[in-house]
């Protein structure tokens, strides 16, 4: 979807997806560690740059890239799926070199409740990364639900763990989003001052 959504914070900024961007989400999404509890990607850059062309035109989807403040490109993440005041938050595939994580949550869950005003948000994570579960229930998320069978990645299929931020439940999220996103912030500034 065409928007205009810019935020910066904790070192970061999440901007819209462009098409020049399509190229860096290809390798993301392919790359072997990062995309393990991904769906299925087709091996065809022509299919995937025909999705992200296609993406332009749907509504309630706001696709954004995580980069760093010098504009250097560390990730993805997105709310689509908007149904209501409800969205599913997602895509999220971040450099594990990088310490966004948090940084780059508290940002999405800022454009969620405090910019489009959405009144709750979920994401499904495959219940075997188990490093993303833990990340999600630290932060205050409630696991709302397991979808059993959600995923099939080459062949398996996966359950998937259900967590719902809520504009309710947004304070608490946001500070517990908040030290870790400091912390990470001031690594991020010694990385680029050393």
């Amino acid at each position: 979807m065409n928007h205009n959504i810019t935020v910066e914070r904790f070192g970061i900024r999440l901007r819209p997806i462009t098409m020049d961007d399509a190229e860096f989400i290809f390798k993301l999404r392919r790359s072997p560690e990062l995309s393990k509890y991904i769906g299925e990607i087709d091996s065809r850059y022509a299919v995937h740059e025909a999705w992200l062309k296609e993406y332009f035109h749907r509504e309630g989807d706001y696709y954004f890239c995580i980069e760093l403040l010098s504009g250097v490109s560390i990730g993805t993440i997105a709310i689509y799926d908007i149904d209501g005041q409800a969205g599913n938050w997602g895509r999220w595939i971040i450099s594990p070199l990088i310490p966004a994580a948090p940084a780059s949550v508290w940002l999405i869950f800022h454009i969620a409740f405090d910019i489009l005003g959405l009144s709750s948000v979920y994401s499904n994570t495959v219940i075997d990364n188990a490093s993303v579960v833990s990340f999600h229930d630290n932060c205050g998320l409630p696991r709302t639900g397991i979808e059993h069978g959600g995923l099939t990645i080459k062949n398996v299929s996966y359950d998937m763990v259900i967590h719902t931020a809520t504009k309710e439940n947004w304070p608490l999220i946001q500070e517990r989003l908040e030290k870790p996103a400091i912390l990470a912030e001031r690594l991020l500034m010694e990385e680029t001052d050393g």
